[in-house]
């Protein structure tokens, strides 16, 4: 898979594949299941915990690590006179937390704020020490395992040259004016800790690796630091912090992690931080109180159905349908009018194109669940038949669906996917190798959520669009009732071709039959001013996107056919729509050349031409759309021999009008399989890579892959047939494997 600057990074296969074998062979602590970490404000900002369960979860672990880091705390409950409140002693809850969270494994990070930033003093270290070791008996009383970590590193060069460091022999020191040479303080506590090797079930040195790794830096760069203020480390810090843990874990080999995977760990941990801290209590005033942890726990699982749907992702990333596959990503933001969730994108281009005539969108719907949809998006065999067809990119998009936020923050374009999209496509632009990217026009699908994007997105660029597809979605109903602001339409707007597909289930629906009212009443709006709008109502669906490729896609081909510039002038822009050409249909399905149609005009769909009419009725009454063509054979039928069995692998193109819902495998004439081995037919009809709701493969995405573990020696004729959803056949792949005899 080809990347941009914010890439998903290729794994390596032999990493990803050997997930379950490194999650058996798991030791001390990774096998644990719960694991509970105690510290100070760093811990308690918590970005080296995220990074780390970043690692666990890619190598095939899933312990669950709870962050009960909390500002200012010590375990020896001293605290400095001029601190602004008694600091808080993790004593006064460690019980309730061991109750509470029931860990396998905790693990322990204090000392910074233990020594109260003065000068050393064996009544503070004795303190410390008495404190730490509270902690210990009380872990092993609960029945858990105990990780001492060291204080990391205190840094005085960048306080030093702020002047706001105190000498030896000063009267008082406190977290505003630090001894100077604090650090020293800090490398005894982290000798002590690494000495409690022997009474505990693991030492972590965090002091010597921040220690070090500062000193590597500065050989280069004399001003260099990870701490601002001498005590908490940025986020290079805490990274530095994650890999001696995960060193020290015996997780030596990092993954590098898709940049949403890795948001999407943080922000459950964040919201699983907050909760822990209120659910087990504390005394440390100032700290904003976290959702009830029932509430959260409903939140994180949530989140957790988006980091398994993206785990997969990244283990699928080397499959041939990534190949020519490029990616980018935007983290949320904070600025007023900028898109606050984070987005990914991906564009798939046709191999061997040359020059881009346009990029088909396949825009998700709303939630969590068709967020994890739209990353399977360009890896659509049936799709891509259209894109190449048309020498057109495939861009699929995720946006976060972070729990309690509101759909309108992407669905809504002027809310920032707008600006975001427009990014993506630059961007694009600049890492393929296809500047015309930029200039090319749009095919817009959007399904519920993604239709209201689409039907917005046709106002703001009417000249950019070839067709809009609005399945189950638009922000039609929403603007004419006030919901959202009303866009102003332009005369453009309504040279734009559409075509709408509510599911008829959805009419009467007490929901989604704002979809059906939506989409009708938009239809009947635009035709009005004699738009190129028609609807074509799915009779065996509901919200659901079911078999209305079968439609879709056929009708971006008509719509392409008559609109896309020649080749040979691609700059010339979009062709109007050839209302020569167009057919009208009645809501009973009957059609009609549009100038021989006997009713209204106005009141019948538009259709963009003979062909796709004769389509459209045929889908309006039975939800499909017929095909007597038969697909095209199989191609790159190749074989492997591999610890006694034949491992058969090819690839194929889907077939254009009803694509590929499977394959059957011969051998010297008989039937030794078939792919898939059941028929999965939960929206729509049964194909080969598994539709799901929105409409795109289901993960982890089919592989054309079958593997004959029968006992075979000499020579063999393996045929390969691919077979259309119509049940049409193809010519047969055909290979003959010789296999030596066995010795």
């Amino acid at each position: 898979m080809r990347s941009g600057n914010h890439s998903f990074i290729a794994v390596l296969m032999g990493i990803l594949l050997s997930v379950s074998a490194s999650a058996a062979e798991s030791s001390f602590p990774v096998s644990a299941k719960r694991i509970l970490f105690l510290g100070d404000s760093i811990t308690h900002a918590g970005r080296y915990i995220s990074l780390v369960e970043t690692q666990l979860r890619l190598h095939g672990h899933d312990a669950v690590l709870i962050n009960l880091g909390l500002p200012s705390e010590t375990c020896s409950g001293l605290s400095e006179p001029e601190h602004p409140f008694p600091r808080p002693n993790v004593q006064s809850r460690i019980d309730a937390a061991l109750e509470k969270v029931r860990p396998d494994v905790v693990v322990a990070c204090y000392g910074m704020n233990d020594g109260i930033y003065y000068p050393f003093s064996q009544e503070r270290f004795q303190a410390y020490r008495d404190g730490i070791n509270r902690i210990v008996s009380k872990v092993k009383a609960a029945g858990a395992k105990v990780i001492l970590m060291t204080p990391p590193a205190f840094d005085s060069m960048p306080l030093r040259k702020q002047g706001k460091l105190l000498p030896l022999g000063k009267k008082q020191y406190s977290w505003k004016a630090i001894y100077e040479d604090y650090d020293s303080v800090m490398q005894r506590y982290a000798e002590w800790i690494c000495e409690q090797s022997d009474h505990v079930d693991m030492t972590i040195d965090l002091h010597s690796a921040v220690s070090n790794y500062v000193a590597s830096k500065r050989k280069d760069n004399p001003d260099f630091t990870m701490s601002p203020d001498g005590v908490h480390v940025n986020d290079e810090g805490h990274a530095v912090l994650a890999d001696a843990v995960l060193d020290a874990w015996g997780l030596a080999e990092r993954i590098e992690a898709n940049a949403s995977l890795a948001a999407l760990i943080e922000r459950r941990q964040l919201i699983m931080h907050d909760a822990w801290l209120s659910e087990v209590g504390h005394e440390r005033p100032g700290v904003r109180a976290g959702l009830p942890i029932e509430q959260a726990k409903a939140a994180a699982a949530e989140i957790e159905k988006q980091i398994q749907a993206r785990l997969v992702r990244q283990r699928d990333s080397e499959k041939p349908e990534y190949k020519d596959v490029h990616h980018c990503y935007f983290p949320a933001s904070k600025v007023p009018g900028e898109l606050a969730l984070f987005v990914d994108y991906d564009l798939w281009i046709p191999a061997g194109v040359e020059q881009l005539r346009g990029i088909i969108v396949h825009q998700h719907g709303c939630g969590g669940g068709a967020s994890n949809a739209g990353l399977t998006a360009v890896c659509d065999l049936h799709w891509r038949e259209l894109a190449k067809r048309w020498d057109c990119a495939l861009l699929g998009s995720s946006y976060e669906g972070r729990p309690g936020s509101e759909c309108r923050l992407w669905c809504d374009p002027r809310k920032g996917s707008e600006a975001r999209f427009l990014q993506a496509i630059d961007r694009f632009a600049d890492t393929t190798g296809h500047p015309e990217l930029r200039q090319v026009p749009w095919c817009l699908w959007g399904h519920s959520g993604g239709g209201f994007w689409a039907s917005l997105m046709q106002v703001s660029h009417p000249d950019r669009i070839v067709a809009v597809w609005l399945q189950s979605g638009t922000a039609f109903g929403y603007w004419t009732s006030g919901d959202v602001e009303q866009p102003q339409l332009n005369s453009s707007v309504f040279d734009v071709p559409v075509m709408a597909c509510p599911g008829v289930e959805e009419r009467k629906h007490i929901r989604f039959h704002r979809a059906w009212d939506g989409l009708h009443g938009m239809m009947h709006a635009y035709r009005q001013h004699n738009a190129p709008f028609g609807i074509a109502p799915d009779p065996r669906t509901g919200h659901e996107c079911g078999d209305s490729r079968y439609l879709a896609i056929p009708f971006f081909d008509a719509c392409m056919q008559m609109r896309l510039p020649e080749r040979k002038t691609p700059s010339s822009g979009l062709k109007p729509v050839d209302w020569t050409q167009a057919w009208l249909g009645s809501d009973s399905g009957d059609v009609f050349a549009a100038d021989q149609y006997p009713e209204e005009r106005q009141d019948a769909s538009w259709l963009p031409n003979a062909q796709f009419a004769r389509q459209w009725a045929a889908f309006l009454k039975v939800g499909l759309v017929p095909d007597s063509s038969p697909p095209s054979a199989p191609h790159s039928l190749q074989a492997e021999q591999r610890s006694g069995t034949t491992i058969l692998t090819w690839r194929t193109d889907a077939d254009f009008e009803s694509g590929l819902r499977g394959f059957r495998i011969e051998k010297d004439g008989e039937v030794i399989g078939r792919l898939p081995e059941k028929s999965v037919s939960r929206y729509g009809k049964p194909i080969f890579q598994v539709m799901n709701y929105s409409g795109t493969p289901t993960q982890p995405l089919t592989a054309m892959r079958f593997v004959d573990d029968r006992p075979t020696e000499g020579t063999g004729v393996y045929r390969v047939v691919s077979i259309n959803t119509a049940g049409l056949e193809s010519a047969p792949a055909v290979l003959q494997v010789s296999v030596p005899a066995k010795e």
